[in-house]
Formats: C-alpha cells, sequence, structure tokens
C-alpha cells in the first residue's frame, strides 16, 4: 500500500472516530491537562503518622470525612506555592501535609512547618507529617503530587505538579465532597 494511501486511510479514520467519546468524558470536561481522575476506586491503605505538633494522625481518625492528602518535601521550596494555594482552599483539619522524602536531613517536620510558614509570611494550620512509606504506597513519584480522598477513604483524583488556581481546586474538593463509589457501577 502506497504511504499517501496509508495517509488517506488513517486520516479518514481519525475522522470516522472523532467525537467517540465516552457518555462520562462528555458529561465532565478535563478539569486541567495533568488532572488523573480515579475511573476505578483505589482504597486508602492504613497509614499513621505523628504530625509535627505531636499530634497523631491516621487513616481511622479521618474515617468519614473527605480530606486531602498533600505528598511534597521539605526541601521542596518551588512546591510552597501549589501547599499555598491548597491551603486556601481545603478546608480547616481536612489537609494533611506528608513529607515523602525518607533522608535524615529532612525528618524534623517542626522545621519544615515554620519554613513553610515563614516562606509563605503566614501561618500554616495543617500537620506536617513524616510519611515515605504511605507516599510509596500511593505510588508518589514527583511532587507536589495530591490525592482528593472521598468520606469513604477512595482514592477521588489525584493532581500532579504546581497548582495555583483556587476556583479549579474548589471544583474538585466540591466533587470530592459529592462523590460517591459503588462496586457494582463505579463513580457517582
Amino acid at each position: 500500500m502506497s504511504r499517501s494511501r496509508q495517509i488517506t486511510m488513517l486520516f479518514t479514520l481519525s475522522l470516522l472516530l472523532s467525537g467517540c467519546v465516552s457518555q462520562e468524558a462528555e458529561v465532565t470536561p478535563p478539569i486541567e491537562e495533568e488532572s488523573i481522575p480515579m475511573l476505578e476506586a483505589q482504597q486508602i491503605p492504613n497509614w499513621a503518622a505523628t504530625a509535627h505538633d505531636g499530634q497523631n494522625y491516621n487513616k481511622s481518625s479521618l474515617a468519614l470525612l473527605p480530606y486531602v492528602a498533600y505528598f511534597s518535601a521539605p526541601w521542596c521550596l518551588h512546591c510552597e506555592a501549589t501547599l499555598d494555594t491548597y491551603d486556601q482552599v481545603i478546608p480547616e483539619g481536612r489537609m494533611m501535609i506528608f513529607s515523602q522524602e525518607d533522608d535524615d536531613e529532612y525528618s524534623n517536620m517542626s522545621q519544615w512547618h515554620e519554613t513553610t510558614e515563614s516562606n509563605l509570611n503566614r501561618s500554616i494550620d495543617r500537620p506536617f507529617m513524616l510519611s515515605p512509606e504511605f507516599a510509596k504506597q500511593m505510588g508518589v513519584t514527583s511532587i507536589p503530587h495530591v490525592i482528593f480522598v472521598n468520606e469513604e477513604g477512595y482514592v477521588f483524583q489525584n493532581e500532579h505538579g504546581k497548582r495555583t488556581n483556587q476556583s479549579m481546586l474548589q471544583d474538585i474538593w466540591n466533587a470530592t465532597l459529592l462523590a460517591r463509589y459503588n462496586s457494582s457501577s463505579g463513580w457517582s
């Protein structure tokens, strides 16, 4: 088959298939290029961590509450703009900040908390926790990496990279509040 005929066939096929998207994709436009909505539910594994202020948190302490798991590292200064945006959108008590860094040099969560507050020139009333194992379990390979968890304890959405659009994050948070998962029918 000639090259021009192959190109013509590919072009024709692409025209025929254009617009073939799932019903879900038609109803829910993509939020942003890097947004990764979860199509099949992933249950958050058990986790436990102690925050910079000595308070203990775990999966059970957040049972029946939607929340955000924000993964970063103390050395990631470019992540602070994203942390600042999430902090301004997500309600109090609903965002956990986890360090995915396992190097002892970056294990002081109180220092990370203080540095972040100083760099942002305001107070951050969120728990800062060291939890590289939880980060590994959740597949965190780059930061910032943010996981929206619905009230049933399922990952509703992952966000990777810099985020400074408060409206977009508010929309994802609102969708997380309403998201329900049924093993037979999927997300509703």
